[in-house]
């Protein structure tokens, strides 16, 4: 039993000792997969390299990275550079010159006619006008891809430039052949300048991480980096490894580290909401930037089908744009724009090559022109990929719709008294129209007055009329123009307000004739009445004037006559003319 148990155990011990170790890095372009916790020292890196979830790579010493070698740290795995130096072969870089870019070469050679020869990235061409001034002597109108010159290594050589082409170029690599017959060739990144700029045409290999990469104390030399996961990167130099790309959601940890040399104009390119902590670290300085935020879209999501969009300060050189929405009225996702129609206009946030921070200022204000008014959201400038910029509407409602009487006279005017609010923010002035169901009531309400301020309710009376008999309800709504029509529920109820049931009815109709015929009789009584009362008074006056007359006899036949002829001379009849008698 002892024998078979030491059997099994030398078994194992075999298999064990015969497992393959992965203690180098891949030198023949094939593919390792690391998927335990191991430690490399050192060696070539030819081909790649997948860091497995659980599993840990930690790699130190002196590398020598071939072109197109990758490393891929898939989720859950570390890949750690520990005192590292990732050199890599073939790594070309460019000093891009300016108009005052200066360089300055010191190889302490005694050599006072040596012969040096500059390379430049491309062919250039007459109007660039090109002038190289070397030791204080100008060569001006330089062409080609190269240019020769005598110079004295025994002191420093002194390189000014000055040109006027608007295309970047610049000088890829310095021969020096001196009168030992030594050619010393010195590359771009190798170069002491001023007012230029390094930067690496292309990577050697790159690194993608998707777990975990540290790298403390070490060197990385023409890698392309892209945190897709967390990185770090501490007390660490970078050549022409820029620049590092960090996710949204990502993160970056730059501390006491430098970097020179990147592809392009930034160092570190933060993407959306990606983080960054950099402390006490350089970056290539010049023209590059030690890291920006960019925006990968920058999309204006509003809540109207039809808008003018004034945006100031965008972007990293505080643009201004002037554009539309145009969107389909029953498509909510067309309502939008987009801003950032150049990468400098998504740039929100950056960290020069100076070291200092800079951040976008800018602001947004949407309007929203209708005949009710412009509606309007003004703020500032979202820094984020998509944003939603809500306009302010009006908050309306028609609170009563309460006509004078529930009885009416059918095709008379009737009257209506229509309470409306605005308990929003703004001012409106609205239309409103009314319906007996779904057809439109023959009313006023196009013509009144709506206009209602910000936390004001108001009577606004109408005249209704209807046309035929019949008990109706009349409804008020507002009527709203196409631009606001989709977003109408952020504005007032659709359904409006309904008053309580009118019956119209026709008045019973009553004949003319007798109505005249009656007024006649009355009128003819009142005179008939009056011709009586004058009548009357005329009998009172003869028979006054008769009992005068019976006076006696025994007065002279004369002053009967005397009397008799005054008598005749003071009767007057009613209406005040005298009355002459006959004898």
């Amino acid at each position: 039993m002892r024998t078979a148990t030491f059997l099994i155990i030398v078994m194992l011990t075999s298999v064990t000792l015969c497992s393959p170790v992965l203690a180098s890095a891949p030198s023949d372009g094939s593919t390792v997969t690391v998927t335990d916790s191991v430690s490399w020292n050192g060696g070539t890196f030819d081909g790649e390299i997948i860091i497995k979830d659980g599993a840990e790579l930690h790699w130190t010493g002196d590398v020598s990275v071939e072109q197109d070698a990758k490393i891929t740290i898939e989720e859950g795995g570390i890949l750690h550079l520990d005192e590292a130096n990732m050199e890599s072969q073939n790594a070309a870089s460019t000093l891009l010159i300016y108009d005052g870019t200066e360089i300055e070469i010191d190889e302490n050679i005694d050599d006072a006619s040596a012969t040096m020869t500059v390379f430049f990235s491309i062919d250039v061409p007459e109007n660039a006008y090109l002038n190289l001034t070397i030791d204080g002597v100008t060569n001006g109108e330089i062409t080609g891809d190269s240019a020769s010159f005598t110079v004295d290594l025994n002191q420093p050589v002194v390189i000014a430039v000055d040109h006027y082409y608007p295309i970047m170029f610049g000088i890829t690599h310095i021969e020096l052949f001196h009168s030992n017959a030594e050619l010393l060739t010195l590359n771009a990144d190798e170069l002491s300048q001023t007012g230029g700029n390094i930067i690496w045409n292309q990577a050697t290999f790159s690194i993608e991480n998707y777990g975990t990469f540290v790298s403390e104390q070490s060197t990385i030399m023409a890698a392309e980096i892209v945190c897709i996961g967390p990185c770090s990167i501490e007390d660490s130099a970078l050549y022409g490894s820029g620049p590092i790309h960090v996710a949204d959601g990502s993160s970056l940890d730059f501390v006491e580290s430098s970097m020179l040399g990147s592809r392009t104009d930034e160092d570190i390119i933060l993407h959306d909401q990606a983080s960054i902590d950099y402390t006490n670290s350089t970056g290539t300085g010049g023209y590059t930037d030690a890291w920006i935020r960019l925006l990968s879209t920058r999309e204006l999501v509003v809540n109207a089908p039809i808008a003018t969009v004034v945006a100031t300060g965008i972007g990293y050189s505080g643009s201004t744009i002037n554009t539309i929405i145009n969107g389909d009225l029953d498509d909510t996702n067309t309502w939008k724009v987009n801003i950032g129609t150049n990468e400098q206009k998504r740039i929100v946030e950056w960290l020069d090559g100076n070291g200092e921070y800079g951040q976008e200022s800018g602001t947004i204000k949407v309007t929203v022109e209708t005949n009710w008014g412009n509606f309007v959201a003004d703020m500032a400038a979202p820094q984020t990929s998509t944003a939603t910029i809500n306009v302010v509407y009006p908050q309306l409602s028609i609170d009563k719709v309460e006509p004078e009487a529930a009885t009416a006279d059918t095709g008379r005017t009737h009257g209506v008294m229509v309470t409306v609010s605005n308990t929003g923010s703004i001012s409106v002035n609205p239309n409103v129209r009314c319906y007996v169901g779904d057809d439109e009531a023959d009313t006023t309400a196009n013509t009144a007055n709506w206009a209602v301020e910000p936390g004001q309710t108001k009577d606004v009376p109408i005249s209704w009329y209807h046309y035929d008999d019949e008990a109706v309800q009349l409804t008020c709504k507002f009527l709203y123009p196409d631009v606001l029509d989709p977003v109408s529920n952020l504005i007032a109820s659709e359904a409006g307000m309904t008053s309580g049931e009118v019956s119209f009815t026709t008045a019973e109709e009553v004949e003319e004739l007798p109505i005249i015929l009656y007024s006649g009789i009355i009128l003819m009584v009142v005179v008939f009445a009056a011709i009586i009362a004058v009548r009357a008074t005329k009998e009172t006056s003869k028979e006054y004037i008769s009992e005068e007359a019976g006076l006696p006899e025994m007065e002279s036949e004369n002053a009967v006559q005397s009397e008799s002829s005054e008598q005749q001379e003071e009767w007057l009849d009613a209406d005040g003319n005298p009355i002459i008698g006959n004898d």
